[in-house]
């Protein structure tokens, strides 16, 4: 009976050792990025993907083999001397993990450094140089199809940059770069059942701001507020009913501040505690300002506290850091 047993024993073994081999041939995948896996993205996809997932800790979000398209980008985010490579991993229009894995000296694999997050559909990534940090921000052009009350298809820029104090990528820049909006009045407060559009189209340039930090982003943003003759208001009408009613041409600079560690406006005085703040986004600069009904947005603006806490408040309750009355942070023209 002994020497049975230990023959089974000796049978078992060898079947799992086979299977174990069959398994690590037919279902095994390499645990660590490496140049030659990126060096043809579409034949490793799925094999890129399930690593990022793994990394990412999004492997319970989604499958490997759901993933679309993989896309590489490159640059010196960590300031080490060290090529970081930008991984999206798309899963479709509205779904891209953004992680960033680092080259090791051996220059033949990377270790993954941080997730960037979840975005729409990255269009692009291209890199600011920051002055005297041997680094770069990181921008990432991020296209939205959605609908939320209304047809929206948007783009932004969005940039960030590595805070090595608490290991992650800080957000440094969120700024809407192009839009398209298309509703029918009867969804909103005007009640008028006719098809309205709102267009933006911009150029972003870097450009030279005195005393700046560091880059500075430029953009100029031809705006329109249409509307359609068309009296069908079930169904989207064709661009060619709609007439321009209202347009104008946006200008603004966004420039580096390293004491305030993003890109920025201006800085303004709040009326009610004196404190400096930021201005980082100003909404009368947005392109819906042009319809009558939502013209008042334009009074608010978006600031950054000194405590890092970020708030929408009235344009009225800042002052200028002379003390004067607060300005627009742009110029326009018709």
């Amino acid at each position: 009976m002994g020497r049975i047993l230990k023959k089974w024993g000796i049978v078992i073994c060898v079947v799992f050792a086979v299977f174990a081999v069959f398994t690590i041939k037919t279902y095994g995948v390499s645990e660590t990025l490496t140049t030659e896996m990126l060096s043809d993205t579409e034949k490793n996809k799925e094999e890129i993907a399930r690593i990022v997932l793994n990394d990412t800790g999004r492997n319970a979000v989604f499958e490997p083999q759901e993933a679309v398209k993989v896309t590489v980008y490159e640059g010196d985010l960590l300031g080490n001397g060290q090529q970081q490579a930008v991984i999206a991993v798309s899963f479709g229009l509205k779904n891209t993990v953004l992680a960033v894995y680092t080259k090791d000296k051996t220059g033949d694999s990377y270790t993954y450094v941080s997730d960037v997050g979840d975005f729409f559909d990255v269009r692009n990534v291209f890199f600011l140089p920051l002055t005297g940090e041997g680094t770069n921000i990181m921008i990432v052009r991020e296209y939205a199809n959605q609908t939320i009350g209304s047809f929206e298809r948007s783009s932004f820029l969005k940039g960030y940059i590595w805070d090595e104090e608490n290991q992650t990528f800080q957000n440094v820049l969120s700024i809407p770069e192009g839009i398209e909006v298309i509703w029918n009045g009867r969804w909103d407060n005007s009640q008028e059942e006719r098809w309205q559009k709102i267009e933006e189209r911009s150029e972003a340039s870097t450009a030279e701001v005195e005393n700046s930090d560091g880059p500075a982003l430029k953009l100029v943003q031809y705006q329109a507020y249409k509307i359609s003759d068309s009296t069908d208001t079930e169904n989207i009408p064709n661009d060619s009913t709609f007439q321009t009613t209202k347009n104008r041409v946006v200008n603004q600079i966004y420039y580096w501040d390293n004491d305030w560690r993003r890109f920025i406006l201006s800085e303004k005085k709040d009326k009610a505690t004196g404190e400096t703040v930021a201005v980082i986004e100003d909404f009368s600069a947005s392109p819906y300002v042009l319809v009558e009904e939502y013209g008042n947005m334009g009074n608010n603006v978006v600031i950054q506290r000194q405590s890092g806490t970020i708030e929408v408040v009235p344009i009225n309750t800042l002052l200028e850091i002379d003390g004067t009355e607060a300005q627009s942070t742009f110029f326009s023209y018709e």
